[in-house]
């Protein structure tokens, strides 16, 4: 009986480029003769050494170019985060710049600090007035002119 060789015996064994057979290659063509000369293994290690650096630049641009991309979108985020927070910021100022000029208190606390009065008696002279205009004197730091509204309902009991 004879002996039974195994397929991988007669397959190429080839360089680390995958194209030229290997000097100790034993395929069929390799015994026939047709092995690479040394002019052929140095283009084709060449050209082998090329496509790896132009790989390897591809995957370096490619790896600069996703990291701008995050950086550009963390930017754009944090950007977007500050732009929301002043516009918020300056819908709150407006807010509070809207009731302060609707306040007749304070609009006659300035006029009459404007006019040379001094701080205490501009209270004092604030109070007397509003006090007067509402028909009985509201106490504390929040009383809005909106408040003479409520003294017309009833208290609860």
């Amino acid at each position: 009986m004879g002996r039974n060789l195994s397929l991988l015996a007669h397959l190429p064994r080839l360089e680390a480029d995958g194209v030229t057979h290997r000097r100790d290659c034993e395929c069929v063509r390799c015994d026939a003769g047709y092995r690479p000369t040394e002019q052929q293994r140095t283009v084709a290690r060449q050209r082998f050494e090329d496509r790896r650096i132009r790989e390897a630049a591809a995957r370096a641009l490619a790896r600069r170019q996703e990291r701008a991309r995050v950086r550009a979108a963390a930017i754009s985020i944090a950007v977007g985060a500050d732009v929301a927070a002043a516009n918020e910021r300056v819908r709150a100022l407006r807010v509070a710049q809207e009731r302060a000029d609707g306040d007749g208190r304070l609009a006659l606390l300035q006029s009459l600090r404007r006019s040379g009065m001094s701080l205490a008696a501009a209270l004092v002279e604030v109070e007397r007035r509003f006090s007067e205009s509402v028909g009985r004197a509201q106490r504390g730091s929040n009383w809005r002119p909106t408040d003479s509204q409520d003294l017309n309902r009833p208290e609860p009991s």
